[in-house]
């Protein structure tokens, strides 16, 4: 469901950039630690540089509900990177830009900023 294909900019020059903007209903069961009420508002910049990609969330809108609560999460500018190849020796934690399709998957970043939120 968030998977994004990046080949066209793979295949561009370093520095190239696209953005995107969704708005989705998400069903109830695709993360089981929270429920959406309220469509997810998305909005992201993708930067090829060099050997990753840069994912930059301008906007990520929505209500979940969590533990019974109902939590109002709004995030703005928040950076990600893809690498197309993976570095033993980096501990950060970086996303790889799958060679099946030479797509890049939003769905744990999603998940986890919506859970930052809920716990903050």
């Amino acid at each position: 469901m968030f998977e994004i294909p990046v080949w066209d900019l793979l295949s561009s020059y370093s520095g190239d950039s696209k953005e995107l903007e969704f708005k989705w209903e998400i069903p109830d069961w695709f993360y089981g630690e929270f429920n959406f009420t309220k469509p997810l508002e998305l909005k992201i910049k993708i930067i090829w540089l060099d050997n990753w990609v840069d994912v930059v969330i301008e906007k990520l809108s929505t209500a979940v509900r969590y533990w019974d609560v109902i939590k109002f999460i709004n995030v703005e500018n928040v950076d990600r990177e893809f690498r197309s190849h993976f570095d033993p020796l980096n501990p950060d934690d970086i996303k790889y830009i799958s060679k099946n399709g030479w797509t890049i998957d939003l769905k744990d970043i999603i998940k986890e900023e919506i859970l930052i939120q809920c716990i903050d």
